[in-house]
């Protein structure tokens, strides 16, 4: 399986939640190998996977964005990505972009079995991140409120 198949349903996922959750569209999008170094914008939100695909799901934008999705979702305003709301409100967006992604995955693969761990949220500037082992790619999502960069990282497929 490609890296881009890998990609696929997470870059839909991420597209359909945007719009359904936050009134957000994808004005444009490319996908890029990511190879062994991950850097992050800002603000990252990691999603494990495992079963017949081991890996992870990386949303990232910047701080700026993840405040004003926060701002979207929950209809308060926010100063900083270190308030609790700004990164329970990544978590929980990450989570379902995943969690939808994984569900199609699995039902079109019977067998599979995928199962997601619970998200875990960076934020800083610089933040790096390793693909030790695992097949890697990108895709920039451009949308008013700035660009979102999803990343799969798979380490085999079935």
């Amino acid at each position: 399986m490609s890296k881009d198949s890998y990609l696929s349903p997470f870059s839909l996922a991420t597209s359909d939640v945007l719009k359904e959750m936050l009134d957000i569209n994808i004005d444009g999008s490319e996908t890029a190998s990511e190879g062994d170094l991950f850097v992050s914008q800002g603000f990252i939100v990691v999603v494990g996977f495992t079963g017949g695909w081991k890996g992870r799901f990386f949303l990232d934008m910047s701080s700026e964005t993840a405040i004003q999705m926060a701002s979207l979702l929950t209809g308060d305003d926010y100063d900083s990505v270190g308030d609790e709301d700004v990164i329970m409100s990544g978590a929980e967006l990450a989570n379902i972009i995943s969690g939808n992604a994984i569900t199609d995955i699995n039902n079109s693969q019977p067998g599979l079995n995928i199962r997601l761990t619970p998200p875990s949220v960076f934020a800083g500037d610089g933040i790096s991140m390793f693909n030790v082992r695992l097949s890697s790619s990108s895709a920039l999502m451009q949308t008013n409120i700035g660009t979102i960069k999803i990343n799969v990282a798979v380490e085999g497929g079935k």
